[in-house]
């Protein structure tokens, strides 16, 4: 009888530990209402996530505070904290600034100069500031429910001052994160974002409960350009992964962030920083 016990005492620690080291693979697609596409997968396991989209990697390691970027199409990465991070892309946008006004009149050049200084108050924040704020958000649960990815899901409609702002489906059936610091998580994933507003939801207490309730299988997101901008969960899957996709690949040579970044932007962001520039220009903090 005592043996039996303990192949059955053995058989539930196996099968708790299996579960322990399970991670969760989750597919998603993001397009706006001219069709643009954007494809990501997220690899959540012991406090490790990889977020994948089909230029680039970044790997969060909630346990070090450390911050990987993989670049597979130049064998690059780069690894540090957020600090460095933050302070790497000011090292970025002050220089691609400066060529940007270059030729510019003197009161383009003033809003550069507010602009720089702008990001490093950000950068230089107190590190005892929560990452977490109030927004005054309304969350309502609407009754609309939805099959999404094969969960059931219930639509909750975000608003702030009564304006809606974002739809966002979540289902409880299941909860990847339910192991994960959301708070560190919102918060690392916040300060990877090339800029800020003050209407960022995903850092506010109201969000951050809404979504310890399981997994937003869809969300859709006023686009400043028109229409919405949506997400949907394609796939999720709960097996164990091989830490090694945690790690950069070992035929990865090292590169500084201000490297990454301009190979990066010759290609793809050049446009997206004079559109910031301009932007900046019309906004009512420089008049």
């Amino acid at each position: 009888m005592k043996y039996i016990i303990k192949i059955i005492l053995l058989s539930i620690f196996g099968i708790i530990s299996n579960i322990a080291i399970a991670g969760w693979v989750i597919s998603e697609v993001s397009y706006d209402k001219f069709g643009n596409k954007q494809f990501q997968t997220t690899f959540i396991q012991n406090n490790m996530i990889r977020f994948e989209t089909e230029s680039s990697v970044a790997i969060i390691n909630l346990k070090t505070g450390n911050i990987t970027l993989l670049f597979g199409m130049y064998k690059l990465y780069w690894q540090g904290s957020i600090e460095e991070f933050k302070a790497g892309t000011l090292e970025v946008f002050e220089q691609k600034l400066e060529n940007i006004v270059a030729t510019a009149s003197p009161e383009e050049k003033e809003v550069a100069i507010e602009l720089i200084a702008e990001m490093r108050r950000q950068i230089h924040v107190s590190k005892n500031d929560t990452v977490v704020y109030n927004l005054n958000l309304d969350i309502i649960k609407t009754d609309i429910k939805e099959e999404i990815a094969g969960f059931k899901a219930f639509k909750y409609d975000v608003l702030i001052e009564d304006s809606l702002v974002e739809s966002i489906w979540i289902t409880d059936s299941i909860n990847p994160y339910s192991d994960v610091n959301l708070e560190s998580m919102i918060s690392f994933t916040n300060e990877l974002k090339s800029s800020t507003t003050s209407n960022n939801i995903d850092g506010s207490s109201e969000y951050l409960n809404l979504i310890k309730k399981g997994l937003a299988v869809k969300s859709q997101e006023k686009n400043p350009n028109g229409g919405y901008y949506t997400t949907v969960v394609s796939g999720v899957i709960n097996t164990n992964i091989n830490n090694e996709i945690f790690h950069y690949p070992p035929n990865y040579r090292k590169a500084q962030l201000a490297e990454i970044m301009l190979i990066r932007d010759e290609n793809i962001d050049n446009y997206r920083l004079e559109q910031e520039f301009h932007n900046a220009k019309e906004n009512s903090l420089y008049d």
